[in-house]
């Protein structure tokens, strides 16, 4: 199989709505970034980025472009998630809605995305391999009630709710809560009652 057809058989089976890494094609990279290239120009995908596509549903006026948000968090990998203002609207604790999307990245800060700003967070959130609505409660704890334009209690109503749903692990977030250095981000996680407290 020539490296043109095996890059536009992954890209066709690839989900709509998804990203496609040049990196994820096994094959000679100049030949691929080229084969890349001309389905880009067709409008079977979107360069969002250098050797990062977008295979999104196409329509009489072309490919929607994914959300800023959505390449950051793309770009910034396991771990990473919504920070400041883009957490807490992320968790339905504000209606306003962030100018620029703020994303926390474990570890070193990638090359900045348009639309967007990254601040970098400790290491252990991309090895515990931490969702972004995970990441996000984290970083509304970190901010704060300044944070967020509802009572407090409403932190603790909305994080009980996603544990409910699958959508956070409690387990997950204690163990990383506690390689933060924000004092205030363990004390306001504790005050939760999402774990139980460890017998001494």
């Amino acid at each position: 199989m020539s490296t043109a057809h095996q890059v536009r058989k992954h890209v066709e089976f690839s989900p709509v709505r998804a990203f496609i890494s040049a990196t994820d094609i096994p094959g000679p990279r100049r030949a691929i970034e080229c084969e890349m290239s001309r389905l880009a120009a067709e409008g079977e995908v979107v360069r969002v980025r250098k050797g990062l596509y977008w295979k999104g549903p196409k329509t009489r006026v072309g490919m929607p472009l994914p959300r800023p948000a959505e390449v950051a968090l793309e770009v910034a990998g396991i771990g990473s998630g919504p920070a400041a203002l883009s957490a807490a609207h992320a968790l339905g604790l504000t209606t306003q809605v962030p100018a620029t999307e703020v994303i926390a990245v474990p570890g070193r800060v990638p090359a900045p995305v348009r639309g967007t700003r990254f601040v970098s967070r400790s290491i252990e959130r991309r090895i515990l391999g931490l969702r972004p609505t995970e990441v996000a409660l984290i970083e509304v704890l970190r901010a704060g009630p300044t944070g967020i334009e509802v009572p407090w209690t409403k932190v603790a109503a909305v994080a009980k709710r996603l544990a409910g749903a699958g959508e956070i692990r409690p387990d997950v977030i204690d163990e990383q809560v506690q390689h933060e250095h924000h004092v205030a981000t363990r004390e306001r996680w504790t005050q939760l009652g999402l774990v139980e407290p460890v017998a001494l």
